[in-house]
């Protein structure tokens, strides 16, 4: 199986050209797409969010990005199966610094208040100047390095932070004050755009 992995919220399909509830455009249709005869693109918002996402039948298994109110975020599911969260929207609890989201994990339980983990930037892919890319690292490089009897260590720090199985990574942006979007983009090309991913007004 080719991409097994993520995608979007509260389902509002729309068919291109159709318009955001404030009368702006969509973002451009992606121009790929995984199996263009098993695949179909579908709009896809909620949450606060909307994004461009791929619906598969892979096989007469169905992929595809569904909004989980349980979750509040958007998670990718095979048929029933919950395969994992791909996009979240997070609120910055002091303005519009990420640092002040490791807060929010640890009193999620989603990070260890002990573990050492830093934020760093990163330039994933070209984008807008406003928006930069962040992720949540050990501060030791050899913390997901596979151990002696090569077994891959637990994430340092959470299912948030940087994994051996994927990429995973926050999105800020100025035009975005106060939030961060996390995205679990996997092992290889997801079954969505993150170039879409739009904040809704």
């Amino acid at each position: 199986m080719r991409r097994m992995d993520l995608a979007f919220v509260w389902i509002a399909a729309a068919m291109p050209g159709a318009g955001l509830a404030n009368g702006s455009s969509l973002p451009p249709l992606p121009d790929w797409q995984t199996d263009a005869a098993s695949c179909t693109w579908q709009w896809h918002q909620g949450g606060g969010i909307g994004i461009w996402a791929e619906s598969c039948d892979f096989n007469g298994s169905i992929w595809q990005v569904v909004w989980d109110e349980d979750r509040a975020a958007f998670v990718m599911r095979n048929d029933d199966a919950d395969m994992g969260i791909a996009v979240q929207n997070f609120a910055l609890p002091e303005g519009d610094s990420i640092a002040t989201l490791k807060e929010v994990l640890i009193a999620a339980g989603d990070l260890d208040a002990d573990a050492d983990c830093t934020w760093q930037a990163i330039a994933l892919r070209p984008a807008p100047g406003s928006m930069t890319f962040h992720m949540l690292t050990p501060d030791d490089p050899a913390a997901l390095a596979p151990t002696a009897t090569g077994d891959v260590p637990e994430p340092v720090c959470g299912p948030y932070g940087t994994s051996t199985h994927g990429i995973r990574y926050f999105v800020t942006d100025l035009r975005w004050p106060g939030r961060a979007i996390f995205v679990e983009k996997g092992q290889e090309r997801p079954l969505f755009d993150p170039a879409s991913i739009t904040l809704l007004p």
